[in-house]
């Protein structure tokens, strides 16, 4: 059993209370006595916590008189005054049951964001394909973020630059004010289909103070897109530090790293996409972990290796074709869900990804029907960082790498990489995700460090000059040939 995170923060406590920590650790259950992974532990009124590892255990220090919180979505919170206590073990109430989920409320798209929302995954599924050439194995990707980042990008774009983008998007039929109104729109509802699910979707642009940004860019940022609009000097050793904690907090601190200090001199804006997503499996989908057993993983090689296999038998939603099996696994209300492809016997996982587009995915969806399902399914967990520039070149939208920006800047601008980092675990209890994707761009604007100061030494004689600025009056006029008489 590996043992997840046992990381103590201890922001927010004052250096009295530092002085006097002690480890306080537990186990958390569920109400059916099971082991209750990924619920955050905190000391109430501080900034100290962690997250109960796959065992339910936790440790962490806390300072005298301490009240620890204990929260999970979908659970009801838990105060628990430390006391003496060094070992507190704690069962979690479900808060949610059958009876009182709040139905999925429906996303009322006009048929233009319907057709924006099909060339969305038209474009995941082309994505995907090329970043499985570049990412052999264990490729974990957010279409969702990096839509959002080159909706702000195909803003900011001109020319050729902003037809390649509309094309390979897909979204060339669209007028601008359209692609940021249906962007605008799923950043409101999206959130909010399901109060059992942490769904949490932010943006940000970052510049150099230097950089005059246009306007325009700014204000479509702020207002179609939610960004936060944020000059730094990006000289300045905190810059990287406030953009590394804006991530760590929209992530729930899972991703808490994206840029380096010291920046490179060339980068004059970053533009952040950051995604959360916690949320359980539908009441009646949970896995038992007690019939969660080690059992053998065949490899794309045709290794054996033995993994930690979930197991239930239930009633799902599935599909099957002489290509692939499909299932799909509710959370809470149903608003979201988690498909799990299946290649058949014979074809690779590969050969599945060369097969998948979104006409064969709408096939699927459409023609899904319930049985009854004999699932089993790894619990996994999976960090990624990796560059998308080379699989977005392969999509023909090279030339944002070269130029192709005067709606963000005057000045020749350019992509010089898109990043993505990403964070995924699935177990008995549901599943957490997180990705961060930063589009980093060029301004040629000569160097964007402060420039070197100009060579003043008055190691000579000098003269000087006493005067009344708003006139230039000169009161005195001297000079200096030995300062030291």
């Amino acid at each position: 059993m590996i043992i997840l995170l046992t990381v103590v923060s201890i922001i927010g406590l004052q250096a009295n209370e530092i002085d006097s920590l002690r480890v306080v650790s537990g186990v958390v259950f569920d109400q059916f006595n099971q082991l209750l992974p990924g619920v955050t532990v905190t000391v109430k009124g501080t900034g100290a916590g962690v997250s109960s590892d796959l065992s339910g255990k936790f440790s962490l220090k806390v300072p005298e008189g301490a009240i620890l919180q204990f929260s999970f979505i979908g659970y009801e919170t838990k105060e628990v005054a430390v006391g003496d206590q060094q070992i507190i073990n704690v069962v979690m109430d479900d808060s949610i049951t059958e009876n009182v989920l709040t139905p999925a409320k429906h996303m009322d798209l006009s048929v233009k964001q319907s057709l924006m929302a099909k060339s969305g995954n038209n474009f995941a599924f082309k994505m995907f394909r090329e970043i499985s050439v570049v990412e052999v194995e264990n490729t974990f990707f957010s279409p969702l973020s990096l839509n959002l980042i080159m909706g702000l990008l195909y803003n900011g774009a001109s020319g050729n630059t902003r037809n390649q983008i509309g094309r390979s998007m897909g979204i060339t039929d669209f007028e601008i004010a359209e692609i940021n109104e249906f962007y605008q729109k799923i950043l409101q509802i999206l959130p909010a289909t399901d109060p059992t699910t942490d769904l949490q979707i932010a943006n940000s642009i970052w510049y150099h103070y230097q950089i005059p940004v246009k306007e325009s860019f700014i204000y479509n940022g702020e207002v179609y897109f939610d960004a936060k609009v944020k000059a730094l000097d990006f000289s300045d050793n905190d810059a990287a530090q406030l953009i590394n904690a804006w991530c760590a907090e929209k992530t729930n601190g899972k991703i808490n790293r994206i840029v380096d200090s010291p920046m490179p001199d060339d980068i004059g804006l970053y533009l952040l996409n950051a995604l959360y997503f916690k949320s359980k499996w539908q009441i009646d989908k949970r896995f038992n972990k007690a019939n969660t057993k080690l059992d053998y993983f065949t490899k794309a090689d045709n290794q054996k290796k033995e993994v930690n296999l979930m197991e239930q038998t239930t009633n799902l939603q599935y599909y099957a074709d002489e290509y692939l099996q499909c299932i799909e696994l509710p959370y809470g209300n149903e608003a979201f869900s988690m498909s799990i492809v299946l290649p058949s016997e014979g074809m690779s996982v590969s050969q599945l990804i060369e097969h998948l587009d979104n006409d064969r995915w709408d096939k699927i969806n459409n023609n899904m029907s319930q049985q009854r399902v004999w699932l089993k399914l790894p619990r996994f967990k999976l960090e990624c960082d990796f560059s998308l520039k080379q699989p977005l070149i392969n999509m023909g939208m090279d030339r944002m790498f070269y130029s192709g920006f005067a709606n963000i800047s005057d000045f020749p601008t350019s992509v010089s990489n898109i990043r993505q980092k990403t964070f995924v675990e699935v177990n008995e209890e549901g599943a957490e995700a997180a990705v961060v994707t930063i589009a980093e761009i060029v301004v040629a604007l000569g160097t964007l460090r402060a420039p070197e100061p100009v060579r003043f030494f008055a190691d000579r004689p000098f003269l000087f000059l006493i005067k009344e600025n708003s006139s230039g009056v000169i009161l005195f006029i001297g000079r200096i040939d030995d300062p030291s008489s």
